[in-house]
């Protein structure tokens, strides 16, 4: 486990709120009907909540 100080928790957190950004994005894109229109920008929605999951994932095992 990672022993964090008072600037590395600071860090932590402002990446997470960074991951649950992209998260919510993604939630309410699918809310407001789904994907389609645009796939280019679509799939950077869904990859970029992809990767904050996985983030958030880790720094929970972690931190």
């Amino acid at each position: 486990m990672i022993k964090a100080n008072n600037k590395d928790s600071q860090k932590i957190e402002e990446i997470i709120k960074m991951c649950q950004a992209a998260i919510a994005k993604q939630v309410e894109q699918n809310h407001k009907g789904g994907f389609g229109i645009d796939d280019y920008t679509d799939g950077r929605t869904v990859g970029g909540a992809s990767l904050a999951r996985n983030i958030i994932r880790l720094i929970g095992g972690t931190y």
